[in-house]
This record gives C-alpha cells, structure tokens and sequence, in this order.
C-alpha cells in the first residue's frame, strides 16, 4: 500500500511539472495564427500573433526588424507598409516579394502590456482603397514570418526595456549619492555649528566675568562690556537656529535617502525580472 502511495505521488508530480511545462511554453513562446485585421471599416484576412509588449513597443520593434533587413516602412491608412519584402523561407529581395501591411490593437483595454499585431500580405503595389487587398496565397507565409517576427520583438523590446531600467537605475543612484552627499555636509555643518556656539557660550563666560569687575566703572566702559556681551547673547541664538533648521534639513534628507533606496531596489528587482524575461 505505501508503494501504491509512493507512485501516485510520484505520478502527481510528474503530472503537474508536465502542466508546469505547457505553462512555460505558452507563456515564453508567441504562436502565430489566421485571423482578420480591422482597420476602420476595413476587413482583411491576415496573420496575427499576441504580444506581451504594448502597441508603441511593438510598432518601434516592427520598424526596426524592416530596417534592419534593409526595408524601409511608412505609416499608410493606419498600417506600417513595407513593400517588396519576400516572406517565403529563402526568398531573396529580387523578386517580387510582397507588400506587408502590419497594424497594432488591444485585444484586452484590461491588460496594458499586450498588443495583437497583425500582418495583411498583399500583392506589390496592390491598392488598398478599393476593398480587399490580402493576397490570400500568402497567409501561410505571413503567418510563419510573424512567428520569427515575435522572437524579434521579444529580444529588442527586452533589450530596450533593460537599457531603460539601467539608465533610470542610474540616475536613481546618482541621485542617492547627492542625497549622501548632502546628509554629510549637513552633519558637519551641525557640527561646526556646535563648535561655534561652544565658543560662543565660553566667551560669555569671559564677558560676563569681565563684565563684573566693572560694575563699578563708568558708564562708557559697562557699556562696551553689556553691548559685547548683548551680541554674544544674540549670536547664540542665531546659532541655535541655525542648528535646529540644518538638524531638520538633515532629518528630511535622511528621510528622502530611505526613500530612495526603497525606489532602488524596486528598480533592481525590475531589471532582473527583465533580464529573467530576456534569458
């Protein structure tokens, strides 16, 4: 019976490391299929994929994969146009190839991160405005090209997102270091300060005692030692608020630095979610 135990368990596990799995594979991998573009009330069989990226990202990564295949692109009635770009494996541009209409959607207003994007191939210089466009026996391929597309997306957005976090991580701990920077100056601010109002109190001492053995002097000379020993009185208190102003300075400054290094460390976990994502 504890053998029979040990193999369901056994089997659970395996059960739920397989669902684990198609999880993943789901999760990392975008699947390309037929579907419809709509643009306005335009209509078109096309390819699409889903992408966890949203509609700015892709459309920047879209640009970039055309240009870096040596296509140019232009904004057209609401599509990315691409002309002349061969889609079959091994096609070479010197042939025809085929004009490559790409939009961007929201399949969810729920879900901020995610972009359908679509594909509508069309016959090189095939005009759009006069109803369907899609050149039907291209979808296949359209479908398969937007399956190495998504790995594109995937890989650029990635690695503008990491470089994003990295500048902004950055800046975050160039600011921290101001922040430090500040609080020191602010503690030996403080502390000259102290030093000062030390001095200040010992010579009032001085004053004081000078100021007692002419007590019985003229009025000039009482005077002289009262006004010295007034301004004393009144550089003490300058001192002291001083102190306490630059003590409140330095507790908001430590107060900020706690802050940003709260702020730091959220930046770090991102980047090292999105360098798992890139990985």
């Amino acid at each position: 019976m504890c053998a029979i135990n040990q193999n369901l368990l056994i089997m659970k596990k395996l059960h739920l490391l397989l669902i684990a799995g198609v999880i993943l594979q789901l999760n990392t991998s975008a699947q390309a299929f037929l579907g419809q573009s709509t643009n306005g009330k335009m209509v078109q069989a096309a390819a699409a994929v889903r992408l966890p990226f949203n509609n700015d990202q892709v459309e920047t990564a879209v640009k970039a994969w055309l240009s870096q295949k040596g296509y140019s692109s232009s904004k057209t009635h609401g599509y990315i146009l691409s002309r002349g770009v061969p889609l079959a494996a091994g096609s070479t541009g010197g042939g025809e190839g085929s004009d490559l209409y790409f939009s961007t959607s929201s399949p969810d207003r729920k879900v901020k991160d995610m972009t359908l994007l679509t594909l509508v191939p069309a016959k090189k210089n095939q005009p759009i405005t006069s109803g369907s466009f899609v050149d039907s026996s291209k979808l296949d391929d359209a479908r398969v090209y937007l399956d190495s597309l998504a790995g594109f997306v995937s890989t650029y957005t990635t690695g503008v997102q990491i470089g994003d976090q990295q500048e902004s991580l950055r800046k975050a701990q160039k600011k921290m270091g101001q922040l430090r920077n500040d609080s020191t100056d602010d503690e030996t601010r403080i502390r000259n300060l102290q030093s000062d109002l030390a001095q200040n109190k010992a010579d009032q001492v001085k004053a004081s005692a000078e100021l007692q053995n002419y007590i019985g002097a003229d009025t000039d000379k009482k005077q002289k030692y009262q006004k010295r020993l007034n301004k004393l009185l009144d550089k003490q208190s300058t001192l002291e608020k001083k102190i306490r102003n630059t003590q409140s300075d330095l507790a908001d400054t430590k107060a900020d630095i706690a802050k940003q290094q709260s702020s730091i460390q959220q930046m770090q976990q991102t980047l090292e979610t999105v360098r798992n994502r890139q990985r």
